[in-house]
């Protein structure tokens, strides 16, 4: 869901009432619930941008949860769309950036 710019990924509402439950109800079962409830909030994704660094290769940077920067880079044939772009900034839609971090989840990586 994208609101204000930014973008839920994942998340349970019912996983994260049923860890914060299990938290409450006592202190063995406190890191187990701690960690299933962290485990299903859902992360907030914001400050999309992307850039053909050649006509084969898309970068797309972004920040998760206000101050972890991740970025996925995805190959293809972006011949036209490297043609079309000036200093290698193509013309995505905030939605479309979002759409393509949403389906590629697994293709992740922190930036350092």
């Amino acid at each position: 869901m994208i609101e204000n710019s930014t973008l839920r990924v994942g998340g349970n509402s019912i996983k994260v009432w049923l860890g914060d439950v299990i938290k409450s109800v006592g202190t063995v079962l406190n890191d187990f619930g701690t960690r299933y409830s962290i485990k299903n909030k859902p992360r907030l994704v914001t400050n999309p941008s992307a850039k053909l660094i050649n006509p084969f290769t898309l970068m797309i940077n972004f920040t998760v949860d206000t101050n972890d920067k991740y970025q996925i880079i995805l190959q293809g044939d972006y011949k036209q769309k490297y043609k079309d772009c000036i200093d290698g900034q193509i013309d995505l839609t905030e939605n479309d950036q979002f759409m393509i971090i949403n389906q590629n989840q697994q293709s992740w990586f922190k930036k350092e």
